[in-house]
């Protein structure tokens, strides 16, 4: 009996009663009749149930269900369609549903819902194709969904389409990078436990075999769309390209001495990342070229290769007797400071000599340098000849050579630095960074004095009277010195250092007066504290 009056709902539950070819005819009109959205959305639902239920009907729904996809206007009716599409699995549903993602002004709601039923029909060739080109997509929830159905297949297959990929020159380059990225995940997800390839190729043989086979278009799309910002896709690159390393080393040289700026750049990039010692000669090829781009690439390559070979070409840049370089090369003097800092930590054990010789040189801007690398090494080693500088007239070697000293940390400094502090022709700037060394050296230090009869103790307290007796008697001394000096008073300072601080309460600097003035507070405090819990 027909009862045209019937809830989508109330017709599904009473599907068998009615009889099936019923039930989607009473479906089938409420579709074409219904005014309300919401009802029609329920009874594209429940047609795709009951037809999913009964194959043999298909057909009947299947018409419906495609020309409410292709023909409707209504976002939701066509996302209900779709879905009711995907639960048929009928791989004839696979080109309308593929139509409808092809159209520009379908609504993102849409796809997703087609790009699931699709994914529901069938997930081969071409439908892995398709979420490939998906991986692009700007609306973020659809790449999502496209890159965690590609993540469902097994490595091997999924690298293969992938690295295939890569070949579509209709893919821009940020397709790409999404591409590498979803590369570099499965290795990753493979071989996480493992440090080098033996499992990779023990288990999935098929992955390194198609790496290889695709080696130069790797290689050549990684030196076009490689972007260092982008650490999600740099370290999806390194994962790769270390699997391929010892197969593509020759072909990475050549791409260094290309003409193309770009590529030229990147496979730089590439070798430093990979530690290729075999393209140390391209490098320093170009630490003089004319894209000052490709010359701190190659400067940066060089400190990550980590070749002890290179310091001398890297300082060789920097020994130039001019004041200019120091303004107009700002950039590139601290990259190949940085580089040839990174050198010698690869290389614990080697000499020193080469940097030493520079400070007997007449160039000051080559001992500056000197100086800043020793400080950023902080060798114990550096400290006797940083001393020895400290006589110069050059107020940047003397500050360098100072700020050295309070990194390398070492208590021999002290009274060298104490000297230079009292000293009333010192320069300001070389007061400040000297009280600054001089806190570095005691907070290296400070834990070492539990045993109060040593001599590191005596000699520290020796030197920390100086400095209280330096602050009490500096009235005339720039505010910056003072708020050093109190700084390390409030810090190491007892009762004694108290006396000093209170000279400074009525300084006439207003920022000196507070500063004092809250040392005090702090170090009563801590002797209170350290008297109810000795």
């Amino acid at each position: 009996m027909w009862e045209p009056n019937l809830h989508p709902d109330e017709i599904f539950q009473r599907r068998e009663e009615l009889g099936i070819v019923n039930s989607v005819k009473m479906l089938t009109e409420i579709l074409d009749s219904a005014k309300e959205e919401a009802k029609r959305i329920r009874a594209i639902k429940y047609l795709g149930l009951v037809c999913e239920e009964t194959p043999q009907i298909g057909k009947e729904c299947y018409d419906t269900l495609e020309n409410l996809l292709i023909s409707d206007e209504g976002v939701e009716i066509k996302c209900e369609a779709a879905k009711a599409l995907g639960e048929l699995k009928l791989e004839k549903a696979l080109k309308p549903l593929k139509w409808v993602i092809d159209q520009k002004s379908t609504e993102p709601a849409i796809i997703l819902a087609s790009l699931k039923a699709i994914n529901n029909t069938r997930f081969e060739d071409s439908e892995i194709k398709l979420f490939i080109e998906n991986l692009e997509a700007k609306n973020k929830i659809i790449k999502k969904y496209a890159r965690n159905q590609l993540l469902d297949l097994t490595p091997d297959v999924l690298i293969k389409y992938l690295l295939d990929s890569l070949k579509n020159d209709n893919y821009s380059n940020e397709h790409k990078s999404e591409i590498f990225k979803l590369i570099g995940y499965e290795l990753s997800s493979i071989n996480i436990s493992f440090e080098d390839v033996s499992y990779l190729q023990t288990k999935y043989p098929e992955v390194i075999t198609n790496l290889i086979e695709h080696k130069n278009v790797v290689l050549n799309e990684v030196t076009q769309v490689l972007k260092e910002e982008d650490s999600e896709f740099m370290n999806s690159v390194i994962a790769i390209l270390t699997l391929l390393k010892d197969e593509i080393k020759d072909d990475l040289i050549k791409l260094i001495l290309t003409d193309d700026f770009i590529v030229k750049k990147n496979a730089i990039i590439v070798s430093g990342k990979l530690r290729i010692k075999e393209s140390l000669d391209s490098l320093f090829n170009n630490l003089d070229s004319l894209y000052s781009e490709v010359t701190i690439a190659s400067i940066e390559a060089l400190g990550q290769i980590g070749d002890i070979s290179a310091v001398p070409q890297l300082l060789d840049i920097l020994n130039i007797d001019d004041v200019s370089f120091e303004y107009t090369d700002i950039d590139m003097k601290f990259q190949i400071i940085d580089a040839i800092k990174n050198i010698y930590l690869h290389n614990e054990e080697a000499s020193y000599n080469h940097l030493f010789t520079y400070l007997d040189k007449d160039n000051d801007t080559m001992k500056e340098i000197i100086a800043f690398i020793f400080g950023e090494l902080g060798k114990e080693e550096f400290a006797e000849p940083l001393i020895s500088i400290l006589k110069v007239r050059n107020v940047d070697i003397r500050k360098n050579a100072i700020i050295a000293l309070g990194k390398i940390g070492q208590t021999s400094s002290l009274n060298t630095l104490i000297s230079l502090l009292k000293k009333g022709s010192t320069y300001w700037l070389l007061k400040k960074v000297a009280a600054d060394a001089v806190y570095n050296i005691f907070q290296k230090n400070w834990y070492k004095l539990k045993d109060t009869e040593n001599e590191l103790w005596r000699n520290l307290n020796q030197d920390f009277a100086q400095l209280i007796e330096y602050l009490k008697s500096g009235e005339d001394e720039d505010y910056k010195v003072k708020l050093s000096m109190i700084k390390i008073l409030e810090t190491f300072g007892d009762e004694k250092a108290i006396n000093a601080l209170l000279s400074r309460v009525n300084d006439f600097h207003r920022t000196v007066r507070i500063h004092a003035s809250n040392a005090i507070k702090r170090i009563e405090e801590r002797l209170e504290l350290e008297e109810n819990n000795p």
